[in-house]
């Protein structure tokens, strides 16, 4: 009878900690990193002194947050938060070419932030002047070694960082086309594409995207607070718009958390109510903690068989 006692007794107390350590996580007890990455768990050895228990109580804990996916642990790293944030719906298809850029990009990026009552903010753009790669210089049909304009921001959602967006463009736009707003460091309240527009006669015809999907650079990592995971991953869209005669002007690389946006495209008939409201799916309450992760859940076992946007409209 003591030792089934004392098993009880210390499966109840590792469940314990675990329960409070969850209550801490929720209460948002354990801080960031130094360099604005991720939130970690104290050391084992600490949270042993802490909660006076064994390592083994301890560890028993701390699997059972991993396997509810409330932890990660990493070797030689610790053991870190997983933020689980609502995912954000983005439209990248342009309701009409020429009156906005689509993309996440300029004002309407705002109206895919305002449908879903988020806050969209953006940092100040950091402007350079830049020599292009050869790869830059495909995508923008100019010679390698041609200087170009870069706007870069970071975007946040209600203060929380949501993309990364990098926008080139010809440096003559603004030395010899007089587009000179390109060079301030300063967003373009009316949005990069029709100021150009205004400006240089430039109206957006059509545009190519290329999308993939990769491991975050360190700086990704730090930004959007991500760790080395299999599902620590990063869209890049890479956006080419076009003008009349086919000739590239704009090329805009956004850089998305997997973790926290669903990109979306409308091509055809799409009844209305979808376009205005793509975040209106099935919920999925398989998660877990019995929350919707906000995609379809997957579907039951045969039992006959034995689991983004800137403040300027590219920046």
């Amino acid at each position: 009878m003591g030792g089934k006692g004392a098993d009880r007794m210390a499966a109840r107390r590792w469940r314990e900690v675990a329960d409070d350590l969850l209550k801490r996580i929720e209460n948002g007890d354990f801080p960031r990193e130094k360099d604005g990455g991720r939130r970690k768990l104290p050391p084992e050895s600490e949270l042993q002194s802490q909660y006076e228990t064994s390592r083994n109580t301890i560890r028993e804990a701390l699997d059972f947050l991993a396997n509810r996916g409330h932890v990660v642990s990493e070797q030689g790293k610790g053991t870190f938060i997983v933020f689980r944030p609502e995912p954000v719906h983005v439209t990248l298809s342009a309701d009409q070419l020429g009156v906005g850029p689509g993309g996440g990009e300029g004002q309407w990026y705002k109206r895919d932030a305002a449908v879903q009552n988020r806050e969209p903010t953006s940092s100040v753009p950091r402007v350079e002047i830049q020599v292009v790669s050869e790869q830059l210089a495909w995508y923008l049909q100019v010679e390698p070694n041609t200087q170009v304009v870069s706007r870069h921001q970071q975007i946040y959602l209600d203060n929380e960082p949501w993309s990364l967006q990098t926008s080139y463009y010809p440096l003559d736009f603004a030395l010899k086309g007089g587009a000179s707003k390109l060079l301030e460091a300063h967003d373009i309240p009316e949005g990069a594409v029709k100021y150009l527009g205004e400006t240089l006669g430039y109206r957006e015809v059509g545009y190519h995207d290329e999308i993939s999907a990769r491991a975050p650079d360190d700086n990704e990592k730090r930004f959007f607070a991500l760790g080395d995971s299999a599902a620590d991953v990063v869209f890049e869209t890479i956006r080419t718009a076009y003008g009349n005669e086919g000739k590239a002007f704009r090329l805009t690389v956004t850089v998305w958390p997997a973790d926290r946006n669903r990109l979306h495209y409308n091509v055809g008939a799409v009844p209305t109510g979808v376009m205005r409201a793509p975040t209106r799916y099935p919920p999925q309450t398989d998660a877990p903690d019995g929350k919707s992760t906000g995609r379809p859940a997957a579907a039951p076992a045969d039992k006959s068989s034995k689991r983004s946007p800137n403040g300027d409209g590219g920046t």
